[in-house]
């Protein structure tokens, strides 16, 4: 018998070419899954894919044809889906009075949107196995309001209780679903904010001092391992839960 915690297991981690997505999918790879890749930047997704002998497919996770189309030849060709990591996101920063309308929608409708597809299509695939686990990546901001991000908050807390309504209703079929509320993790959704940093060093060091931990997430490390959990058979008794990852961020004030 393997000793990896998901040989053989097919997985689609979507929003997989950078950031969280491939950092889950590095761990993911290591542990023996069967890897189906897929993202909107079709260069960094191909050569992810590549390197971690994975399928990569360009897909919007707004679109629910593209949903279909991906399931059925998840299907045809790998037999099955084990698990869905809905990762795929976006962020804006803007104070709530101006916030236009139209980055509101687009934020809504893929951080949202875009998972309740996942789910919706998931669920359907994979109750004829009567077995699957679905991970939703939320965030800290799920749980509580951040200054300047009125639409990402709201899509994260909109996913966590998503999140749990799937739970409820496919629990009797064995598939699982649970949400992952990441903290300070340091991946290229960052880059913007150091980048308007006179000293990003600086900064970024003043992010990891305000955290009870120290120090920020690493996308494999952190968040790849909190995923393995949930995507793995250890984890058969957990469902609609919130793993909270973010270094203590969350635990109150210091």
């Amino acid at each position: 018998m393997s000793s990896l915690r998901l040989a053989d297991k097919v997985v689609l981690i979507t929003g997989a070419a950078k950031g969280l997505g491939r950092g889950i999918a590095e761990r993911f790879a290591k542990e023996g899954a069967r890897l189906w890749l897929t993202d909107v930047d079709s260069t960094d997704g191909e050569a992810t894919a590549h390197e971690l002998d994975g399928e990569f497919r360009s897909h919007d996770v707004r679109d629910e044809a593209s949903w279909e189309q991906l399931m059925a030849e998840i299907v045809e060709h790998a037999g099955r889906l084990d698990a869905l990591v809905n990762n795929a996101g976006i962020f804006i920063n803007h104070p709530v009075e101006e916030t236009p309308v139209a980055e509101w929608q687009r934020v809504l409708d893929v951080n949202l949107t875009g998972v309740f597809l996942g789910c919706k299509h998931a669920v359907r695939t994979m109750t004829p196995q009567s077995r699957g686990s679905i991970i939703n990546l939320s965030s800290v901001t799920g749980l509580r309001g951040q200054r300047g991000g009125a639409a990402y908050s709201a899509s994260k807390g909109g996913v966590r209780l998503l999140t749990k309504s799937v739970a409820l209703e496919t629990a009797h079929r064995g598939i699982r679903c649970n949400s992952i509320h990441p903290g300070i993790i340091k991946t290229p959704i960052l880059d913007p904010i150091f980048e308007r940093a006179d000293d990003p060093a600086a900064l970024e060091q003043a992010l990891a001092a305000s955290l009870p931990i120290g120090y920020l997430g690493d996308p494999a490390t952190d968040i790849g391992n909190a995923a393995l959990y949930l995507a793995s058979d250890e984890s058969r008794y957990v469902t609609g839960t919130e793993l909270v990852v973010d270094g203590g961020m969350t635990t109150g004030l210091p």
